[in-house]
């Protein structure tokens, strides 16, 4: 009986991402998907999806123009995950007879955890970040996004409509799913926000509920006559571009040492603790879920590799292991005579 045919790889990918979409919905995943399959399609120069072998994936990531060349140790992580899904997808229906481990062998499979203590801040510094913003647009972003945890990416999209001061809530759209989640307004995000629209309406005029809440710079054009237009006006209709320019000089003028890693996710992460904090004080027995709901984490493991409860679990074996716990308020080598204890009333 002849053998049976198997697609070529590039068909497989468009099954595939077809395949995610159809699950998820999450049309950003589904653009990720395609850009690093296409270039996996061009690697392996689109062969049968039966003949791809382990030594593919090591020139695709490793080899020369690999993905090594141009992604960081973490991003390597995250794609060699979406490979795996991609090989089980295709071991699955038998197109290869080799499994996604197998062909994944000889890749890192280094992620982006890290059991480092990533750098958290408290309400004060978080207060001297928000005094080291020399502008009143950047001021509220910084000030939006630590009053409410957002990602950078979700208050970036965020337009004027989206702001209710009538009722105190801010609706804020999830990139990944497209599902509007509503906010509560704090008090001094409110205040912020309000300083910031109206100096944004005295320099566009009135304020559509269609324009950006953040938004960028107008380009420096060439006018009439030589030279540039005066910068520093607003673009209305276009959002921030690169965040990451806007937070550093800001964290510098604040004193606020940032570590490579660290950006808006710090703020965000910030954000989380300070919850947690507030609410074990206040006494609420699900702090965690809370935390979780706020962040919009769908797993509980996530926030708490947020919130830095993995290495207080770390610290916690530390302090227990090879060492009494139900005797440790006793002398050590003595013998309790617990009917004497309960006698008088100890034990």
């Amino acid at each position: 009986m002849p053998r049976q045919a198997t697609p070529n790889v590039s068909i497989a990918c468009a099954e595939y991402v077809q395949h995610r979409f159809a699950r998820s919905g999450s049309t950003g995943q589904r653009y990720g998907h395609r850009s690093l399959l296409n270039r996996f399609t061009a690697s392996v120069r689109d062969c049968k999806t039966a003949s791809v072998y382990p030594s593919h994936l090591e020139d695709f990531f490793y080899g020369e123009g690999g993905l090594s060349d141009t992604c960081s140790r973490e991003t390597l992580g995250k794609y060699r995950n979406d490979m795996k899904q991609f090989l089980a997808f295709v071991h699955r229906r038998t197109w290869n007879p080799r499994s996604a481990d197998a062909l994944l062998e000889g890749i890192s499979e280094r992620t982006t955890h890290s059991n480092r203590n990533r750098y958290r801040m408290t309400r004060a510094e978080l207060r001297l970040l928000l005094a080291g913003a020399d502008d009143v647009r950047d001021a509220a972003l910084v000030c939006f996004v630590a009053c409410t945890g957002v990602r950078i990416s979700e208050a970036l999209g965020m337009a004027i409509r989206d702001v209710s001061f009538a009722k105190g809530e801010l609706y804020v759209t999830l990139p990944k799913t497209h599902e509007e989640v509503t906010y509560p307004l704090a008090s001094d995000l409110e205040a912020a926000l309000r300083r910031w629209l109206t100096v944004y309406a005295t320099q566009v005029g009135p304020l559509k509920r269609s324009f950006y809440l953040f938004p960028t710079y107008h380009r420096r054009q060439f006018v009439t006559g030589g030279g540039h237009s005066a910068a520093g006006l607003y673009n209305p209709i276009a959002p921030i571009q690169h965040p990451r320019r806007i937070l550093t000089p800001i964290a510098e003028r604040a004193g606020i040492e940032l570590e490579e890693g660290d950006g808006w996710h710090t703020v965000r992460r910030s954000f989380a603790r300070i919850l947690y904090d507030d609410c074990v004080e206040m006494g609420h027995d699900a702090a965690l879920r809370v935390v979780q709901a706020a962040l919009n984490h769908k797993s509980v493991k996530t926030t708490e590799h947020y919130l830095g409860l993995n290495l207080e679990r770390q610290q916690f074996s530390l302090i227990m292991k090879g060492r009494p716990f139900l005797s440790a308020d006793l002398d050590p080598g003595t013998l309790v005579n617990l009917s004497e204890r309960r006698a008088v009333g100890v034990g």
